[in-house]
């Protein structure tokens, strides 16, 4: 937390100090009606500003709007304004706070410290260095809350990994509808989704209605709010103070709803159907956040969707194919869709290689990246390490979070193939420095990028491992986990190698002694070379 007196700034360095662009241009202005209350209004026109004179008010707008920061008065109708602050972050503790006093001593000082605010502003205030300190509050607070916006979304995509497991589109809508309620709290939720057949959306699953009512209702594109919004594919929200605006008010049936969304299930561009919520709790609104929030569980239970209704369809032609080729490579394909073998059976112990790299300090990375560019550089990082695979053929075994597996000389057998997995290691580097050099010239967090890659050698078990519901075709055995814990060593995009991997390439590719490595886990010291 910062804390600055306004006043003690003088003639800053800074000069003018323009506002930076920011995601939630919201302020409210706690405070009466006065000449400096007009004056802030007219100076941060490029804001969303509010006003109130109430922790009830005020607790309304700040859920309503998103509000980021609050500048609230030394005194409000009679009430300390240090107090009022208080008893409003306690409602809600996400907002930032800048005191408007008149006079300014210790005690102000450690009263507002108390409550939480991080600034002062001594009025009457100078323009300049107003805005330098609604500024600078607005990024700090705007960096804690895009943290909690991130330790809040990103656990979301693990949801993605338990949709995918289903295996019925029971299963996918039950595991949608319990992490809704959970992530909103709505009594009334339900999922509609297209009917080709009737060519209308019927509700397949429910909660919070009664099963006759949801057997019985048929709507058809176009029709009605979800109607518009399969139609369309763009969500809608409808909140009690604004939603008599909405071209959606004639259509509305149910008075005692506060709140409601419809929202677009879509995959690859296709719309499957739309998922529905309302609440009637009193001063419950929905937000943009919880539009992104939406769009995330939306998204993956659309895929989810897709994914089993592929399956089914794999099922009815050519011995699953299809389903085989979009998560395993096309060798692994071959080999699982060949002869009558059990599949649960087929695997073997045999010698390959396996290459292990990871990015490291991603975790620090992931503090300071939009969740959208997150998702952009992890595609590109692993469309660079899928290519370059395939082009010396190996196999991607699996991706990890932010590192890749890959194994060579199995399923498809390689005249060397410690010296493709080595080759593929130094392209590897290459196209990596390539990607961070670009993505650091936008955003400076991927200077500190590293990435470390390891090749080990020997006898391993490449199979099936799973059950009959759930398969993974994969490699397991020491040599695997000695390729990640000793990527793990690696830094500056140094190449390790084992000695058996060493040998096979000594004749064309140079290496340098590291010396005996104690690995984590690794019960003997490993002789590494680096490439």
């Amino acid at each position: 937390m910062f804390f600055v007196h306004l006043k003690s700034l003088g003639n800053n360095e800074h000069g003018h100090v323009g506002l930076k662009k920011i995601m939630h241009k919201s302020i409210l202005l706690f405070a009466e009606n006065t000449s400096s209350s007009g004056k802030i209004c007219r100076l941060f026109e490029e804001y969303e500003i509010y006003q109130c004179t109430t922790v009830a008010d005020g607790e309304v707008l700040c859920r309503k709007h998103a509000v980021t920061l609050v500048l609230i008065a030394e005194e409000v109708n009679g009430h300390d304004g240090c107090t009022l602050f208080h008893d409003l972050r306690r409602q809600c503790p996400v907002i930032s706070g800048l005191l408007l006093a008149g006079t300014v001593d210790n005690g102000l000082l450690r009263r507002a410290m108390e409550a939480g605010i991080s600034g002062l502003v001594e009025l009457p205030f100078e323009v300049d260095q107003l805005k330098y300190q609604v500024s600078r509050a607005m990024d700090a607070a705007l960096l804690r809350r895009e943290n909690e916006r991130l330790h809040t979304l990103l656990p979301l995509y693990s949801l993605g990994e338990q949709l995918l497991s289903s295996t019925t589109e029971d299963e996918v809508l039950a595991g949608l509808l319990d992490e809704v309620v959970r992530q909103t709290g709505a009594g009334h939720v339900s999922v509609m989704l297209f009917d080709a057949e009737e060519a209308c959306l019927r509700i397949a699953a429910a909660r919070g209605m009664d099963r006759e009512l949801a057997r019985s209702i048929r709507i058809r594109p176009g029709d009605q709010i979800a109607g518009w919004v399969f139609q369309q594919g763009k969500p809608v929200i409808l909140n009690r103070d604004t939603q008599e605006e909405s071209i959606f008010a004639p259509l509305l049936k149910r008075t005692e709803i506060t709140s409601a969304i419809s929202f677009p299930l879509i995959v690859r561009g296709d719309i499957l159907g739309v998922l529905n919520i309302s609440r009637t709790a009193e001063d419950v609104f929905f937000s943009e956040s919880d539009k992104e929030m939406l769009g995330i569980i939306c998204g993956q239970a659309a895929l989810a969707l897709e994914n089993v209704r592929s399956l089914e369809m794999a099922k009815k032609t050519t011995r699953m194919r299809t389903l085989f080729e979009q998560y395993v490579a096309p060798e692994v394909a071959e080999i699982l869709l060949a002869g009558d073998a059990n599949i649960m059976g087929l695997g073997e112990i045999k010698k390959a290689t396996v290459l292990f790299a990871d990015i490291r300090n991603f975790t620090s990375l992931v503090q300071h990246l939009e969740l959208s560019d997150l998702r952009m550089f992890l595609n590109e990082f692993f469309q660079v390490f899928t290519d370059t695979i395939f082009q010396h053929s190996g196999t991607v075994d699996k991706f990890m979070g932010d590192a890749v597996l890959a194994v060579f000389g199995a399923p498809v057998q390689l005249e060397n193939a410690s010296r493709a997995a080595v080759r593929t290691a130094l392209l590897l580097r290459e196209r990596f420095e390539a990607l961070r050099s670009r993505w650091a010239e936008h955003v400076e967090n991927f200077q500190t990028v590293d990435l470390g890659i390891a090749v080990t050698s020997g006898r391993m078990y490449i199979g099936n491992v799973g059950s009959n519901r759930r398969l993974d075709y994969t490699v397991i055995g020491t040599p695997v986990n000695i390729a990640q814990r000793l990527a793990a060593e690696s830094s500056q995009c140094r190449i390790y190698v084992t000695a058996p991997v060493r040998e096979a390439v000594c004749g064309d590719i140079p290496t340098e002694d590291v010396g005996n490595l104690l690995l984590r886990g690794v019960e003997q010291r490993v002789k590494v070379f680096s490439v």
